[in-house]
């Protein structure tokens, strides 16, 4: 069914997508859209502060990537977003939630890396390279997000991936060539309600009745406490 709705995200999707998540080594945290740069979701390759477990009072922690999802979409301007390959307005409404969180995934397990390119000696490939890498990344991710909702069926190209197929296809090609994708599954991070939560998912208590009501009140107190920021104040020699 497809309607014109505000999805809102229920507390066991969350659960279960983080799971989903942890399978391919990530943490997931919420946000909004509008925080999010009015994106639904965003792939996060950078480390940052995750819980090892939050029903624990004392908080033991580590550094990950990590998956951030919107807790509501707009099902009409998601439908109506232009792709620069599958056409995103045939997801029935029960489908947009999880094509989201694979869609992330995807830009985890199968993109290209953007470091790679700078290793490319020939110039002119290395330029093309750089200059569509973000949107072959877009059409990867939506691609694997298609085949986790759909598998075996093809993907329903949009008006603008009818007129690009062959570009597209020609960029992966060259990309391949020159900096070709690493295809491994990463590892998998260690299953639970909560294990390896964000610690940003602490800091409000709508974000922590998500999780579930096993998270300590010492460790919801631990990850609120304001943090002290001391200059070093010491002489440099430069």
């Amino acid at each position: 069914m497809k309607t014109d709705t505000t999805l809102r995200l229920s507390r066991t999707q969350y659960r279960a997508f983080a799971e989903q998540a942890k399978q391919a080594g990530c943490s997931l945290s919420l946000s909004t859209f509008r925080a999010l740069g009015h994106c639904w979701g965003i792939f996060d390759p950078r480390a940052r502060s995750v819980c090892l477990d939050v029903s624990a009072d004392e908080l033991a922690y580590t550094e990950g990537c990590g998956i951030q999802l919107s807790t509501n979409v707009d099902t009409a301007r998601l439908r109506g977003n232009q792709r620069p390959e599958i056409d995103w307005s045939a997801l029935e409404d029960h489908e947009i939630y999880p094509f989201i969180v694979a869609h992330e995934i995807g830009h985890r397990v199968d993109n290209f890396c953007y470091w790679d390119a700078n290793r490319i000696e020939d110039d002119q490939a290395r330029t093309r390279c750089v200059s569509v890498i973000r949107s072959i990344n877009e059409v990867l991710a939506d691609r694997y997000a298609w085949s986790q909702i759909r598998p075996g069926e093809p993907v329903p190209l949009c008006e603008l991936g009818k007129t690009l197929q062959e570009e597209v296809a020609a960029d992966i090609d060259l990309m391949d060539k020159h900096m070709p994708r690493v295809r491994r599954q990463p590892r998998a991070l260690p299953a639970g309600r909560y294990l390896h939560i964000p610690e940003v998912m602490l800091r409000t208590d709508a974000h922590v009745s998500f999780i579930g009501t096993g998270v300590s009140a010492a460790a919801i107190e631990l990850a609120r406490r304001p943090r002290t920021y001391r200059r070093d104040s010491r002489s440099r020699a430069y």
